[in-house]
């Protein structure tokens, strides 16, 4: 009697594996200036597992032990399935890739930098239309490092501030000049600028996105959001040289919803937090901008791992941006 319960339970087991429905992935891709982007979206539980190789000139994408099937999302992208659980891409030539994920939706990115911007469509079907690719960011990305030169910032054991940030700010500025918009430093090195000449730098660079970077005293990263301070008469606003962020409030606002999205996929969702700051530099900069001070030297321990690891954050947090303005 028990072998006969025991083979009626492996029976129905093997049932239920059997007719069991395949995990669906959403797929969508848009190309970028020289960048083409994949996005898979699904379950967190099966984003997780993905595994991502480069064979020739084909991308394998791996979900251990997944059945899947792919629904794309208007066009036909070129991709072939692999057995169960393996998904080919063919975007022809490329030079390389970067690859990470991020949540609500939990989705897997996958940036290919392609040669030529051939091969990596299918001819669309019938009746579908054509979905817009998301467009690159035409203006700059400036980068703020605070302090600088006699300004040492919070000095902590030896380290200071004015240095630490610089470094996250030259792998930020090589991680966002490689994408789609020129990336800018306010400061290459250690040397004072005033918060008037970062302004006029950052304008005269004719910045989207500006990001000044500190370190604080607190165990958290706090996003300072900009205040406009002095308002100005709406006939007088089109003469006057710097409107800081008269026009700008709503991109800040979507950039601060970018950044607390890839900190949370990165750090956990109670790692960021949001304060206004009036009379800043970000008041007066005519661009999406936020100040980002990071956790204190007693909190957080700036390793060559750390500082790469918050700068691919922070690079995260623009894709995001650029992602939620082509919505």
């Amino acid at each position: 009697m028990k072998k006969y319960f025991l083979m009626s339970g492996v029976l129905l087991f093997l049932a239920a594996v059997t007719y069991a429905q395949p995990v669906v992935l959403t797929l969508r891709a848009s190309y970028h200036e020289s960048f083409l982007r994949i996005v898979l979206e699904g379950d967190e539980s099966v984003i997780e597992k993905r595994l991502v190789y480069q064979r020739g000139n084909d991308v394998l994408v791996s979900f251990p032990n997944t059945d899947f099937s792919v629904r794309t999302e208007t066009e036909n992208i070129d991709y072939t399935k692999m057995g169960q659980d393996t998904l080919i891409l063919s975007p022809g030539e490329f030079r390389g890739l970067k690859v990470f994920t991020l949540k609500d939706p939990s989705r897997l990115v996958i940036d290919i930098y392609v040669k030529e911007k051939k091969g990596a469509f299918a001819p669309l079907a019938p009746g579908r239309k054509e979905r817009k690719a998301a467009p690159a960011l035409a203006r700059s990305v400036v980068i703020d490092p605070g302090h600088g030169g006699y300004e040492d910032g919070i000095v902590r054991d030896g380290s200071k501030e004015k240095n630490t940030v610089l470094d996250i700010a030259r792998k930020l500025e090589a991680l966002a000049g490689s994408a789609t918009s020129p990336s800018y430093l306010t400061r290459g090195s250690d040397q004072f600028m005033s918060l008037s000449e970062r302004v006029r730098y950052a304008n005269s660079r004719d910045a989207a996105v500006f990001i000044s970077i500190h370190i604080g005293n607190h165990k958290g990263i706090v996003l300072y959001t900009p205040v406009i301070t002095r308002q100005v008469s709406e006939k007088i606003m089109p003469f006057v040289e710097n409107q800081g962020q008269a026009g700008y409030t709503g991109e800040s606002m979507t950039l601060l919803r970018a950044m607390k999205t890839a900190i949370a996929a990165d750090f956990g969702s109670d790692m960021a937090s949001v304060m206004p700051m009036p009379y800043s530099v970000i008041s007066r900069v005519g661009a999406a901008a936020l100040i980002v001070e990071l956790p204190s030297f007693e909190d957080a321990d700036y390793t060559d791992d750390f500082t790469t690891a918050i700068a691919n954050t922070l690079h995260k947090g623009l894709y995001v941006y650029e992602e939620i303005r082509t919505q």
